[in-house]
């Protein structure tokens, strides 16, 4: 390999495999092993793989969604030429149909040449039959790489999808998943059999060519209709473009409210809310009937006009070939041949357009919604490389930072906070304060408007997300499960471990007890959300994976909001010492009873931090002053009661 071709994959038989990292000199590599780095001299017995890992997340500076089906469609060019190759096949086989059509009533009819017309035949049997195998084969070879490109572009738009920014993410879950379910009409266009014949469209000139040389002046004819239809074609995608686009705009918006009363279900029942959700559900159902129905009604209208032409074409061949074959310019096979060509003209195209129009109707409002998703902040920068840190201190400081959640006006307003390693910092403050957007920032899940986190010195938001998020842990309020299994979600995201490390840290949790009455045990089946399982059943399942992940910096929602008490204690004191003196932890809480358990204090208010010091300290500045005793001889104001009647 050339020097430019390393760092590559490499297996020898003696060493296994590891990393060619570079040339030592001419005949020998650096070869970075389980074992270490070594040198190993160039031999036949050497494998080299470059292997290339796309970056589904990466998005370059300006690019739109349809640049990403382009490129997925490009990198397939092979396919585009045997298509190509295809299309030209079979519109040369209608050529020769018109030309088989000519010479039979041009030469075997009048002269009952019947051995002419056997061959003519045959041959024309023998083309028929190809073409039907190639149009077949053309459009297995297009499913099947449509099906390819879809896989492509579904897997990067997810990928965007969960880089997105959780500060960023629209407050719909159901309309942005809507959203990303416009790739599916998008792929339904492109493998669309009516785009097929759009290849066919260069053909078209050519047919009106072939129909000017047999027919003279019956060309004008197709030549007169083509571009009318095209004409009818572009106005009425102009016209649905408005009806395509509200629709598309009002069927995400069902979607959401689809969604909503799924995951709201509990909610709505407790507070009959069935009526007023099925209004809002009839209401978005009319709008989009409403949508789709004016585009129905365009193209029922374009399919008429359309229709029409094709007959119109065909007529005008017919009436303008009787007066050329009349005055001797052409002979009554050659009136076949010009309408039969003139059908290929006007026919196919001409017939798939409105069906066509539609799909790119709809098609292009998805694209507009991809592109909303493109647009969204990620969590990783455009053109940067992310440093890279295996492991960290657990200092983390914020200095100057300011966030706002969306158009409201109170936000966070930090000017500077400093957590040491081993530091164990307990947060309380009002319903609505801050404290959990303050443990997202700390988290970096959430990226301040103004300001700097640093984590040991570097912006967490340089920092590799798989380094962060394994060495700083966040537990959220509302801890959701993913389908799957127990064991699944306990190891989601971490080494697979042995099955014993999972029991002794479920043990400690009290997890066990769920496995061991369970005939499943860690292979217990969990439904979406933790669906099946009660509050304090998921509690446990997120705490016992933070044991198992041993954080370098543990940032927790009220983790113990869902446990009765004997349970809170045990979890937070096993917490306590499972990540050691060195790993910091911060969590909310409500509970005054849990402040004991850290040494700071802070207390948010307003989006900011009103008080931050030893837990003693801040707590005496929270109880109110002691009322003053009354001065001797003051009169003591003594309360009068008065009876009430009742009724």
């Amino acid at each position: 390999p050339r020097a430019h071709d390393l760092p590559a994959l490499a297996f020898h038989p003696e060493m296994g495999w590891g990393i060619a990292e570079s040339w030592v000199n001419s005949s020998a590599l650096r070869l970075l092993t389980a074992n270490g780095p070594v040198e190993v001299v160039w031999s036949a017995d050497l494998t080299l793989w470059q292997v290339e890992i796309p970056d589904a997340t990466r998005l370059s500076a300006g690019q739109r969604a349809i640049d990403v089906f382009w490129a997925a469609i490009m990198r397939r060019k092979s396919m585009i030429i045997d298509a190509t190759v295809a299309t030209i096949v079979i519109n040369l086989i209608a050529l020769v149909t018109s030309i088989y059509s000519m010479q039979v009533y041009d030469r075997v009819i009048p002269r009952a040449g019947f051995d002419t017309l056997f061959v003519l035949t045959g041959g024309m049997v023998f083309a028929l039959l190809v073409d039907m195998m190639i149009r077949n084969t053309r459009a297995m070879m297009i499913d099947r790489e449509a099906g390819a490109i879809d896989g492509e572009v579904s897997e990067y738009f997810y990928a965007r999808m969960q880089a997105v920014r959780l500060d960023a993410r629209p407050r719909s879950i159901g309309t942005m998943a809507a959203q990303l379910r416009g790739t599916d009409q998008v792929r339904s266009m492109l493998s669309s059999a009516s785009l097929f014949v759009l290849a066919d469209l260069p053909f078209a000139l050519l047919f009106m060519a072939v129909i000017a040389w047999l027919g003279g002046v019956v060309a004008f004819v197709p030549l007169i209709a083509f571009p009318v239809a095209l004409v009818l074609a572009g106005l009425m995608a102009r016209f649905i473009k408005a009806d395509t686009a509200a629709a598309q705009v009002t069927g995400n918006r069902k979607n959401g409210q689809l969604v909503e009363a799924l995951d709201a279900a509990e909610t709505i029942k407790a507070n009959l809310g069935g009526w007023h959700m099925l209004a809002n559900w009839n209401r978005l159902v009319d709008e989009v009937h409403g949508h789709d129905l004016k585009v129905k009604r365009w193209s029922t209208q374009s399919s008429s006009g359309f229709s029409l032409i094709q007959q119109l074409a065909y007529v005008g061949v017919v009436c303008t070939g009787a007066y050329q074959v009349a005055q001797g310019h052409m002979t009554m096979g050659a009136v076949i041949a010009c309408s039969i060509l003139s059908g290929r003209v006007n026919g196919p195209l001409v017939a798939s357009l409105p069906n066509l129009i539609v799909q790119w109707g709809y098609a292009r409002s998805s694209l507009a919604a991809l592109d909303g998703i493109l647009k969204m902040p990620s969590d990783q920068p455009e053109d940067c490389q992310m440093i890279r840190k295996s492991s960290i201190r657990g200092e983390l400081k914020l200095q100057g930072v300011k966030f706002t959640h969306g158009s409201n006006r109170q936000g966070m307003d930090v000017p500077a906070i400093a957590i040491s390693p081993g530091e164990r910092i307990g947060i309380i403050g009002p319903v609505g304060s801050g404290k959990s957007t303050l443990l997202k920032l700390l988290a970096g899940l959430y990226a301040p408007q103004e300001g700097h986190i640093l984590l040991d010195g570097v912006d967490i938001r340089q920092l590799a997300e798989e380094d962060l998020r394994r060495q700083v842990c966040y537990f959220p309020q509302d801890y959701r499960l993913i389908t799957g299994s127990l064991r699944d979600n306990l190891t989601l995201g971490l080494p697979r471990p042995d099955d014993e490390a999972l029991l002794e840290a479920a043990g400690k949790t009290g997890l066990l007890d769920l496995i061991k009455n369970h005939p499943s045990g860690l292979d217990l089946p969990i439904a979406e959300g933790g669906s099946g399982l009660s509050g304090g059943q998921r509690v446990q399942v997120g705490l016992t994976r933070l044991l198992l992940a041993k954080p370098r910096l543990l940032l927790l929602d009220e983790p113990t909001a869902n446990l009765d008490q004997e349970s809170e204690l045990r979890v937070l004191q096993a917490l306590l010492q499972a990540i050691g003196p060195d790993c910091a932890l911060v969590f909310v809480t409500h509970k005054m009873q849990l402040v004991s358990l850290v040494q700071r204090l802070m207390v948010v208010a307003g989006g900011r931090i009103v008080a931050d010091g030893p837990t003693k300290d801040v707590l005496d500045k929270l109880r109110p002053a002691p009322a003053k005793p009354a001065q001797a001889g003051a009169k003591v104001p003594v309360a009068t009661v008065k009876e009430v009647g009742h009724v």
